[in-house]
């Protein structure tokens, strides 16, 4: 945008104007005057041009009044280069500020935004990268948008000692009800007792193939995934870290259900478990919500490494066993770590007693 100066006197004074044109092309000045001299009002040309580079300006017709929600949308479509998961966690995190997403972006206001921040329950690494997405989505509604001249987000801050909220486990009497609902879908009941025994996250569950079975030392071998490309679209890949790769072992139960399925099934040609595994997991997680709202095949792995703790199995183990790094296990399960330090310091207590 150009800016033009000119100086005249009036009134005895000197005055300054500046002219531009917006991006509708329409004219505009601001102006000072009383100047003794010429030289005085010149020396004020640059502030009066930054000031008018800090005013709002004037909005494109088709986003007037466009709330955070729409904002969002518009905002991704335009960042082609976002990997999907990235994309979501704009998504959750705009879905996280309720009603308050569906307001125009210009009336969102930092008391606002900090009141509904404040109610949030999620971990603090959640709410940090929520905090993260929304500031970064007014900012762009700043620079390049010019839908506002603010940031409400700038000093919202998170509340850092929240409690973390612990992992949904699926409880015996859910885990019965989700085999009976499955009962008429054999590749669903055999997708829930992988997960339910092993705890694979679900793009190890669709990756599977009977050649990972290892029928003599009844163990499975996870060394491939399905995981989503920057298309979006599904492929085979490898683990995405060191600690992915792993042989897990197999508990007779789910041997056993192994053994039946491969008998009583038609193989696939090329020897994976599940011919369409998408499909496989969406039917699993339409059955996992139909026994209660707040489960999804992620719970199952929640599930077998809290069981895993509670029967005393050190947590390098089941960090082994899941696939994850041993801080990662510590973190998400901090609860069960908890009750192994007291467990592991009254068994010190007994070591010790009567040395003194």
């Amino acid at each position: 945008m150009k800016y033009t100066a000119h100086y005249r006197r009036k009134n005895n004074s000197w005055q300054v104007i500046i002219s531009w044109k917006d991006s509708s092309g329409k004219w505009h000045q601001k102006s000072k005057q009383g100047f003794a001299r010429k030289a005085d009002a010149k020396a004020v040309e640059s502030d009066l041009i930054q000031q008018i580079k800090n005013r709002p300006q004037p909005v494109d017709k088709a986003m007037a009044g466009i709330s955070l929600k729409q904002f969002c949308k518009e905002y991704l479509l335009a960042k082609k280069s976002l990997l999907n998961g990235s994309k979501a966690n704009y998504w959750n995190a705009v879905k996280a500020l309720g009603g308050l997403a569906d307001e125009p972006i210009e009336k969102i206001t930092f008391r606002q935004l900090q009141k509904v921040i404040s109610g949030w329950n999620y971990a603090s690494g959640t709410q940090n990268n929520y905090r993260v997405s929304i500031r970064t989505l007014f900012q762009a509604a700043i620079k390049p948008y010019r839908l506002i001249t603010v940031n409400p987000m700038e000093d919202i801050e998170i509340d850092k000692d929240r409690k973390k909220n612990e992992r949904r486990t699926v409880t015996d009497q859910e885990y019965k009800d989700l085999l009976k609902l499955l009962k008429d879908d054999p590749e669903a009941t055999l997708a829930v007792n992988i997960l339910y025994y092993t705890g694979l996250r679900r793009g190890e569950l669709m990756g599977l193939s009977w050649d990972k079975i290892n029928w003599k030392e009844s163990t499975l071998t996870i060394d491939t995934q399905y995981n989503k490309t920057k298309t979006g679209k599904l492929s085979m890949q490898s683990p995405k870290s060191r600690n992915g790769y792993r042989e897990i072992p197999i508990p007779a139960t789910l041997l056993a259900i192994f053994k039946h399925y491969h008998s009583t099934y038609p193989m696939q040609l090329d020897r994976k478990l599940f011919a369409l595994p998408v499909i496989v997991v969406r039917r699993v997680c339409v059955a996992m919500r139909a026994v209660h709202p707040d489960l999804s095949p992620h719970c199952l792995r929640h599930t077998y490494a809290t069981r895993l703790l509670s029967q005393g199995i050190d947590v390098r183990t089941v960090a082994a066993l899941i696939g994850d790094s041993t801080q990662t296990v510590i973190r998400t399960y901090i609860h069960y770590t908890d009750d192994m330090r007291m467990a592991a310091a009254k068994d010190i207590e007994k070591i010790f007693a009567g040395n003194f």
